[in-house]
């Protein structure tokens, strides 16, 4: 029983640096908030409702850098361009 607990762990452990680019740094949530322009309970807000994905070192929490640009990209509005 206790190899297939150790096979799983390992396996989600797997899937989840797997959905990471292997050059995406981990911010911390202030390095996150400072990057955003927001302050840290906003982030901190945002990761109890589950609104952005992180990542838990220990008991650290992270996020990574490929997730400010997903907010970043998601929140762009493009320019009105006239055209007459």
């Amino acid at each position: 029983m206790r190899e297939r607990t150790s096979q799983r762990k390992f396996a989600l452990g797997e899937n989840l640096m797997s959905a990471l680019k292997p050059k995406s740094r981990l911010l911390s949530l202030p390095q996150a908030a400072e990057e955003l322009g927001m302050s840290v309970n906003t982030i901190r807000a945002w990761i109890y409702q589950r609104k952005i994905t992180f990542v838990k070192v220990g008991r650290s929490v992270r996020v990574s850098e490929e997730t400010v640009q997903m907010i970043i990209k998601g929140g762009t509005v493009p320019a009105l361009v006239e055209g007459r």
